[in-house]
């Protein structure tokens, strides 16, 4: 139980670490500050729950649905993370913007939610026990 809670904790570092390094990058090249609408602290805390979730989730599947858990775990990640970027694209700035600064938004925000769930999936190997 230690080893799944130290995976939950670490994919959830790991995609926290390469969201804010992706966020920062995008703001850099881009001139553009969404510290106030995404704060920091808030990417890593969104990181960590959903790994957290995962792996908790995982755990029941492969524990009552032995032979498919691991299946269907797989599809409600996959299809939960993309469900996530309706958060994203339902996303209005207040006052005044333009189209473009939208668009933008988009290719800052939608990557990220991805990251737990290739982070979760990159690290799983190394604390898989069989």
């Amino acid at each position: 139980m230690v080893k799944k809670i130290i995976f939950a904790v670490s994919s959830g570092l790991l995609a926290g670490v390469v969201s804010y390094f992706y966020g920062d990058m995008i703001q850099n090249q881009l001139v553009e500050d969404y510290s106030k609408e995404v704060p920091t602290i808030a990417i890593f805390i969104s990181c960590l729950i959903g790994t957290i979730l995962a792996t908790v989730g995982h755990w029941v599947l492969t524990k009552f649905i032995p032979s498919f858990g691991e299946v269907i775990f797989g599809l409600l990640f996959a299809g939960l993370t993309t469900a996530s970027l309706i958060g994203v694209l339902g996303f209005v700035f207040k006052g005044e913007t333009t189209e473009a600064h939208q668009y933008i938004f988009y290719c800052y925000a939608m990557p990220m939610h991805f990251f737990p769930f290739l982070a979760w999936y990159t690290l799983k190997p190394l604390f898989e026990t069989k």
